[in-house]
């Protein structure tokens, strides 16, 4: 199913009725109680090893204890090796473990607990100042010409408003996603989308888990909302739209928000930058083909795509 025009979008907007964030080829809906987390990638139990020795001699019964404690101490050696096979050098989970870790395992890890969770973005290719840009290392510096803002700003997820939502994002930021992702869909006062990794085999390995049940709808998609992409009921992935104009209408829709870009403060910005996510390219991105190529496609025909340098929780 493809994206709205933006003459669909005038229509529909006319009509308060209207699906945002249409993917090309949309996953069909999942059951209710589907779970997000493949199977498949359990971890097989490390058997007990029992250590060659002689048969007891049954006039001997020192003998006979001495076999015991042979088979207690290698089951023990065996859960020893288990534990350090699944941790890294540094102490931390595999990356099979970490594959398999629980959005509250991450948390409790990275200090990200507690109703609301914060996220600064950096963003690059912002529409009047890619001129005003210099990497430093990693993190790109920009001063957009309009204010004296930075090319950063953030978001505050709420919990309370969309729980499997906010458990999803909060993964996703764990695992750097956001990382090269494009805005791949600009449409000025109405959303900016974004969610589609830059790397083909990081985006086939989300789709992979499956679609997430839907939240109530609690928050509304006022101006600075962030809410999950949707072609229809229990379809949410990874894509999701920052509102820039109030979009209440979205709401009888099932478009459930999970945060909002907060205020500007000391060292990024607002929605300022937001509106500074380049524009002119509107929706003619094809979705398909940032699954498909990833960067390669993006660098070859839309390169002045805004795009995030990082997303890390502050």
């Amino acid at each position: 199913m493809s994206a709205p025009t933006l003459s669909d979008i005038d229509d529909a907007m006319e009509m308060q009725s209207i699906p945002v964030g249409y993917r090309d080829t949309p996953q069909d809906e999942e059951d209710d109680d589907e779970d997000t987390f493949s199977d498949d990638d359990e971890i097989d139990e490390l058997g007990m090893i029992a250590a060659s020795s002689p048969q007891p001699n049954q006039k001997n019964p020192a003998l006979k204890r001495h076999s015991y404690l042979t088979y207690i101490f290698a089951g023990l050696a065996a859960i020893v090796v288990l534990v350090e096979v699944l941790r890294g050098k540094d102490g931390s989970l595999s990356l099979n473990a970490r594959t398999k870790a629980t959005s509250d395992d991450l948390s409790t890890s990275s200090g990200t607990t507690g109703d609301n969770l914060i996220i600064e973005f950096t963003v690059a290719n912002l529409r009047t100042n890619s001129a005003n840009c210099s990497h430093v290392g990693k993190m790109l510096q920009c001063i957009p010409q309009h204010n004296n803002a930075t090319n950063k700003f953030r978001i505050e997820l709420h919990k309370s408003w969309a729980p499997i939502g906010v458990k999803r994002f909060q993964e996703l930021t764990e695992a750097n996603f956001w990382d090269d992702a494009r805005i791949f869909r600009v449409v000025p006062n109405f959303v900016s989308q974004f969610g589609i990794s830059s790397y083909p085999d990081v985006q086939k390995y989300y789709d992979s888990l499956g679609n997430l049940k839907d939240d109530k709808v609690i928050g509304s998609n006022k101006r600075g909302t962030l809410t999950f992409a949707t072609s229809g009921r229990n379809t949410r992935t990874t894509q999701l739209f920052i509102n820039t104009a109030d979009n209440k209408f979205l709401d009888k829709q099932g478009f459930s928000p999970i945060g909002e870009v907060i205020p500007a403060g000391d060292g990024y910005g607002s929605m300022d930058v937001v509106d500074e996510m380049y524009s002119k390219y509107g929706e003619d991105p094809d979705q398909g083909m940032i699954k498909e190529e990833g960067k390669d496609y993006l660098e070859e025909k839309y390169h002045l795509l805004s795009y995030f340098v990082t997303a890390v929780f502050v």
